[in-house]
Formats: structure tokens, sequence, C-alpha cells
């Protein structure tokens, strides 16, 4: 994803916006796949677990998706952040 982004993106940060997509979104799945592991447990959820899981799975590569978009398409993650700092 950060060769594909420094390739096609116009931003002045492609690798910058390439390692935030990716380490932002693993951050983000490793925090909630910890709080499906602890609080929906599949011995108490036989049912729900399974599907909060793989629910997860789809919406972290979703999301992927669309911050890949964002960082080739559009001004790039690393701009955005610094369009709202000096905001």
């Amino acid at each position: 994803m950060t060769v594909a982004a420094y390739a096609t993106t116009g931003s002045n940060y492609p690798i910058v916006d390439g390692l935030l997509g990716i380490s932002l979104v693993m951050h983000s799945h490793i925090g909630f796949d910890a709080v499906l592991v602890d609080y929906v447990h599949k011995r108490k959820f036989p049912k729900i677990a399974p599907v909060a899981t793989w629910t997860l799975r789809a919406t972290t590569v979703g999301v992927l998706l669309g911050v890949y978009q964002f960082n080739t398409n559009d001004i790039g993650l690393a701009e955005l952040i610094a369009k709202v700092w000096a905001a």
C-alpha cells in the first residue's frame, strides 16, 4: 500500500501518508479486537462472537480501502493533519 501510494499520489509526503494510513488502521483494529476478545468471548456468546469478529475484519478492510483512496485521490493524511493543525 505504501509503494502504491508513492507511485500514484499527488501528495508531498506519500511515504508518510502510506505509513500513517496503515499504522492508524492496524492500531485501531488491534484495539477493537482486544475489546472483542475480552468482552465478547466465544464461550459466553457463541453466535455473536464470530459475527463481531468478521464484522471487525470487514470494517478494517473497508477503512484501509478508504484511506488508500484518500491518500491517492485527495490530499493525503499528512497534508490533512497539517491543515487541521494550522486551522
